[in-house]
């Protein structure tokens, strides 16, 4: 007789229309498992950044300074971090040969300063000559905790001040009163121009009276 062969186990495949939903899930839950590690990686990195970071500007509230006359100075401190900053003090140093301290004080302290807020600090003061005058930067010191013993220390921009002279005031306050001249002159012309121009003769308005 003939011999009998086994079977052959066949391996059914499934069709390409079956295969691809699958893989584009798998797809989505890598992408979402991913999407999830990096949020926890960002959650982590912002835990450990939880603190206060401070910026200081100084800035003049005048386009000009003169000699002999009032120089408002304003200081903003920022707190950029994401943390509240304690202990903030503040100070800054105008030489007493070169300026004269009007209103305000040159120092100061805040127990502290919310994340995202800034505290706004004004001084006048009145330089003594004209010429180009050294600003040293303010200094902040802040703590990231009530009870950490470790000081943060920042400085503010440090640029020179030019200061004009008193004649220098004079000349521009000229050049402005003559500007202003010109210009109600030059309004008062234009206004008056269309009635000079267009008002009838005194002559064609009597016979015009009298028609």
């Amino acid at each position: 007789g003939f011999e009998r062969l086994p079977r052959l186990g066949l391996l059914v495949l499934p069709s390409r229309q079956s295969i691809l939903p699958e893989i584009a899930m798998m797809g989505f839950q890598a992408a979402l498992a991913l999407a999830v590690l990096g949020m926890l990686a960002l959650g982590a990195v912002d835990a450990q950044d939880d603190r206060a970071h401070l910026l200081v500007q100084k800035a003049t509230l005048t386009n000009r300074a003169f000699a002999g006359k009032d120089l408002p100075i304003r200081y903003r401190i920022f707190n950029v971090g994401s943390g509240p900053a304690y202990d903030v003090t503040f100070e800054d140093d105008w030489s007493a040969e070169e300026f004269e301290s009007i209103s305000g004080l040159t120092s100061g302290s805040w127990a502290s300063i919310p994340a995202g807020a800034n505290i706004s600090h004004i001084v006048v003061i009145r330089p003594f000559t004209y010429g180009y005058k050294g600003s040293s930067p303010a200094k902040i010191t802040y703590k990231h905790s009530e009870d950490s013993e470790e000081v943060q220390v920042a400085y503010s921009n440090d640029d020179l001040l030019p200061v004009l002279s008193s004649k220098e005031d004079d000349k521009l306050s000229a050049a402005h009163v003559t500007e202003w001249v010109c210009f109600l002159g030059m309004s008062l012309a234009l206004v008056l121009l269309p009635v000079v121009l267009f008002r009838p003769p005194q002559s064609d308005a009597k016979k015009a009276k009298k028609a």
